[in-house]
């Protein structure tokens, strides 16, 4: 599969809060662990691929450590589920994009980055 990323990933686990508007009104929220992570995006994992429509935006708040969660918004770009022999799920989840990060969130990104050499 040919590579579409424009910038590194790194295996780096960060909690993650998704917060997702219901269709009848009000918001859904979600917390999970990233198996990657990128100044482009992070890949978030679950094995309930029916959370998201690819194209959707979501709200994001991305921990820092324990200390400070940076909010932001995300594009769903990518839904996978990777089988291994006997058909056992190897990895399942969700890529997200960045959209639009404000500064504080791009430093919280370099610095989590050159944290967390691979």
């Amino acid at each position: 599969m040919e590579e579409k990323r424009d910038d590194e990933r790194k295996k780096i686990t960060v909690t993650t809060i998704v917060r997702k508007m219901k269709p009848a009104g009000g918001q859904a929220i979600m917390e999970f662990r990233s198996r990657d992570l990128s100044r482009g995006g992070l890949f978030i994992s679950t094995e309930n691929l029916d959370l998201f429509d690819l194209g959707e935006e979501i709200e994001i708040l991305v921990d820092h450590n324990g200390e400070k969660f940076y909010e932001g918004k995300a594009q769903v770009v990518r839904s996978a589920r990777v089988f291994g022999e006997e058909s056992k799920i190897l990895d399942c989840g969700y890529g997200l994009m960045f959209i639009n990060p404000g500064e504080d969130f791009k430093k919280m990104l370099l610095a989590k980055l050159a944290v967390e050499k691979t």
